[in-house]
């Protein structure tokens, strides 16, 4: 039997709330603090495309926790599988994907993700997920906007 919920296992760290994000935009998550947290996984939902749209999304760290000096991970190791495929409209929509990166494997504290939208506004959303917190229950570690985390009982 496990006595850990997976609501407080894990820990919701970043995200990009659900909106349109226009032609050409990049935005970075808030970050993942990797002291806290042997393992990030971030999932990026698109929603709707724009007319020809792409979206990209990659790995970034950085020494500072609101990611002002980001870095792409790549730059600073010699990872392979930092950055997702390009998903581009003709896809469809309604697509999901994700970076998953453990602690060992970062050079600086904080991790996050950059990304950005090509060709036509595109709506989108993503979450960073903190697992394996070195301090239980991860959950204590939530960003403000979580308003409410519950386990059927």
């Amino acid at each position: 039997m496990y006595t850990e919920q997976l609501t407080q296992a894990l820990s919701i760290q970043a995200q990009i709330p659900s909106q349109s994000v226009g032609t050409g935009t990049t935005t970075i998550t808030g970050s993942v603090d990797m002291q806290k947290f042997r393992r990030a996984i971030f999932l990026l939902n698109v929603g709707a495309f724009g007319a020809s749209g792409t979206v990209d999304m990659k790995l970034v760290e950085d020494t500072n926790s609101n990611l002002s000096t980001a870095t792409d991970v790549a730059a600073d190791t010699s990872l392979t599988n930092v950055a997702i495929t390009q998903l581009v409209a003709g896809g469809g929509n309604n697509r999901f994907a994700s970076l998953e990166i453990r602690s060992d494997q970062v050079v600086k504290r904080y991790v996050g993700v950059k990304v950005t939208i090509g060709t036509a506004a595109s709506q989108v959303c993503v979450i960073g997920l903190g697992g394996e917190a070195v301090e239980k229950p991860g959950s204590l570690n939530d960003i403000a906007a979580v308003a409410q985390r519950l386990a059927a009982t």
